[in-house]
């Protein structure tokens, strides 16, 4: 028979590994908005990685709370340097991406 302290354990488990699955998803989306945007600037994705340096419960436009994250990214225009930029996400939801200036080669 379960006790309570067990049932306490038991849903601490899986509320632990639903936020694991949930970030590891945000992070896959991370990931694909990144690449397409730089596909679309005509960029490339260096590392195909993606470094989480925020996340937070905040409100959304609904008043509900959802997970804030915001992880890093590295791309190049000319493949010598590297340049920083940022995907925002609230949930899975995009709410920005920040590339900071580049040099073009052309």
């Amino acid at each position: 028979m379960l006790s309570l302290m067990d049932l306490v354990w038991l849903a601490l488990l899986v509320v632990l590994v639903n936020h694991w699955w949930r970030s590891r998803d945000a992070k896959a989306f991370a990931l694909q908005y990144a690449a397409r945007r730089c596909k679309e600037l005509n960029l490339q994705l260096l590392d195909q990685s993606m470094v989480l340096q925020k996340s937070r419960l905040r409100r959304g436009d609904t008043s509900v709370l959802q997970w804030y994250r915001r992880y890093d990214f590295e791309f190049s225009s000319t493949g010598h340097e590297r340049y920083l930029g940022s995907v925002e996400l609230a949930g899975n939801r995009l709410l920005g991406i920040e590339m900071s200036a580049y040099v073009t080669s052309e």
